[in-house]
């Protein structure tokens, strides 16, 4: 295993104790899902006997990418968060490298490789910063509601119609 690879497992183990620690269902998520896809990677190169391919797409990463970028859009979707919504917008760019190196061969290979493993680093920044930031909220403000609701909730009693005439 590479160092980089080595730094990457203790760097999302480190988050996901600090989710655990200080996070709450959405600070959890992302973490596990982090640290899903930071072991999946090797495991996936180990499977298919090669590493990274950047002549074309690699389909294995694609899938791991896609997954990836789900997860993070149905927490950003309904978390009473902001910083799942970047988390979200990072993956996908990712994502899209994938689409924009099958559609032209004049993509660089380099800027494949930064446009699919860039993210990732962002990616872990914006995620310490979520959990710190939900950690002072909740010691200054205390407790608050990890999901947003999808509607107001009804009043107790409706007004009755009244007829017309």
């Amino acid at each position: 295993m590479e160092n980089i690879q080595m730094i990457n497992i203790l760097l999302v183990t480190l988050l996901g104790a600090a989710a655990l620690r200080w996070g709450a269902a959405p600070e959890r998520i992302c973490a596990a899902v982090l640290f899903f896809v930071t072991l999946a990677d090797p495991l996936y190169h180990l499977l298919v006997g090669r590493s990274t391919i950047y002549g074309s797409v690699d389909t294995g990463h694609l899938l791991i990418d896609l997954g990836l970028a789900a997860t993070f859009l149905g927490v950003a979707l309904w978390a009473n968060r902001i910083y799942p919504l970047w988390l979200a917008a990072f993956q996908l760019v990712s994502v899209i490298s994938h689409f924009v190196r099958e559609v032209t061969e004049f993509f660089p290979k380099l800027a494949y490789g930064i446009m699919t493993y860039g993210p990732y680093s962002i990616i872990l920044i914006i995620l310490t910063a979520g959990i710190w930031r939900h950690r002072t909220r909740v010691r200054r403000y205390g407790r608050y509601r990890s999901w947003r609701t999808s509607s107001s909730p009804l009043p107790e009693r409706l007004p009755t119609p009244q007829p017309n005439g």
